[in-house]
């Protein structure tokens, strides 16, 4: 596992790095401020980036925010002294949030959520094949008649589960008409058509699926 350490202290960055090496064969760089991780994300693409909250230059809320964003195949687990910043984290889909001086086995169990979170696939239908994709991988799904169409950035696909089965299971997609389902990492705004209706821009597609009035104010809180 790829793994970016980011963290104003060189103390806690050498204990953290430490700890990551008995539990297993890791690559490791760091930071030491929230800019940075941006760059090494960037750069780099580590699987997972464990970010202190109170750094100077960014803090590490911010800049899980723009990970999120742009990166969202980057897990992204916290790793600070304060407990208040326990709800703020979570409203950057963290997948773990880790008190200092954290315990060897509670950093497992962290890593572990990390590679069910990159486990998450949805099976659909290529030419009479069976496929498996990563959820994160999926930018929109589409229900029309009896078929739900996956849209990712280059491809398209059939599956068998149904809009409220996806969204039932998978938090980053969220329901913006009752024909459409969006996934919030890949949301960059909301436009309007020629009939003066609502519709979602998306990143790395064309695709604009309508917002039915009900759930406008729910997509604008995610942008």
């Amino acid at each position: 596992m790829n793994i970016l350490i980011v963290d104003d202290e060189p103390l806690a960055r050498r204990r953290l790095a430490g700890l990551l090496a008995h539990l297993g064969s890791h690559e490791i760089i760091t930071a030491n401020n929230g800019e940075q991780a941006l760059s090494l994300v960037a750069e780099q693409h580590p699987d997972v980036v464990f970010l202190d909250i109170e750094m100077p230059v960014m803090d590490g809320m911010e800049a899980a925010q723009i990970i999120s964003r742009d990166f969202p195949q980057t897990a992204i687990i916290f790793l600070t002294a304060h407990e208040q910043f326990a709800l703020p984290a979570f409203d950057v889909k963290a997948v773990d949030y880790l008190l200092k001086p954290v315990a060897s086995d509670r950093l497992q169990e962290a890593l572990q959520r990390v590679e069910v979170s990159e486990q998450a696939y949805l099976s659909v239908k290529q030419g009479g094949r069976l496929l498996r994709v990563p959820v994160d991988n999926i930018i929109c799904l589409q229900a029309e008649d009896k078929y739900v169409t996956a849209y990712l950035s280059d491809r398209h696909y059939l599956l068998d589960q149904s809009l409220i089965e996806i969204a039932n299971c998978y938090r980053q997609f969220i329901r913006i008409h009752r024909s459409w389902l969006v996934n919030i990492h890949y949301l960059r705004g909301v436009d309007m058509d020629n009939n003066h209706s609502a519709v979602a821009l998306l990143k790395h597609i064309d695709i604009r699926p309508p917002i039915s009035r009900r759930q406008l104010t729910e997509v604008k809180k995610h942008i």
